[in-house]
């Protein structure tokens, strides 16, 4: 659904009048001037002519004016090096360009689906069995009755929110009233468990006692 806003858009930037003539115009075809082509092939360029280029700012992006610097500053271009550091340079111009113009079509496209967003969902009106291809034209009726159906979706949607919503919470009462229970039982047998120890060393005091006394009086007996 992106790729038509792209490609008219590009479409639009390339097909112009003055891309077309500024064309004709690097070949040499119009106006008519071969010294276009020719001083391609000129041997050698004065440092001198440098004039504004060595000053002014070039765009990485402009891989013509460094091609162009390139060939002014350098006597041997039958050198490969030469020649290799040309390609890195056209290359990593062509890819600075590209990364440039995704960024926009992707910036772009994120401007379009926030306004698609915006306008909200369409409305679901089926095409009809004989359809074709071409501009469909809804009745008020069509339109009435999908916008109740619309409408009704959208409630539905939202009561089935509501619904796991609930689920949710009252999962986590079950969750925190088991737990509770859990701790509870936990304390309960801790409580047991102390009455029983307690009990037990009550018992073993008074059998204690009991014998000592028992040997207190066969004592006094004697």
């Amino acid at each position: 659904r992106d790729f038509f806003p792209l490609f008219y858009s590009a479409w639009q930037s390339a097909f112009q009048e003055k891309t077309i003539l500024k064309a004709f115009e690097a070949t040499g075809l119009s106006p008519f001037n071969p010294q276009v082509i020719l001083q391609r092939f000129t041997t050698s360029t004065p440092l001198a002519s440098l004039s504004d280029s060595d000053s002014s700012t070039i765009s990485t992006s402009d891989w013509r004016k460094i091609e162009r610097l390139l060939r002014q500053v350098v006597d041997d271009r039958g050198n490969k090096q030469v020649k290799r550091l040309s390609q890195v340079l056209h290359s990593n111009s062509v890819q600075n360009a590209l990364l440039k113009h995704e960024v926009m079509s992707l910036r772009e496209a994120l401007v379009n689906e926030r306004t698609r967003r915006k306008r909200g969902k369409a409305l679901p009106l089926l095409e009809p069995e004989e359809y074709n291809g071409g501009a469909i034209v809804w009745s008020p009726r069509k339109v009435r009755e999908a916008r109740s159906q619309q409408q009704q979706q959208k409630l539905e949607e939202e009561q089935q929110k509501l619904q796991k919503a609930e689920a949710k919470r009252l999962r986590g009462d079950n969750r925190q009233a088991k737990a509770e229970a859990v701790q509870l039982r936990r304390q309960a047998r801790a409580e047991a468990r102390l009455l029983r120890e307690k009990e037990r060393a009550e018992r073993a005091e008074r059998a204690a006692d009991q014998a000592s006394r028992a040997a207190a009086h066969r004592t006094n007996q004697r």
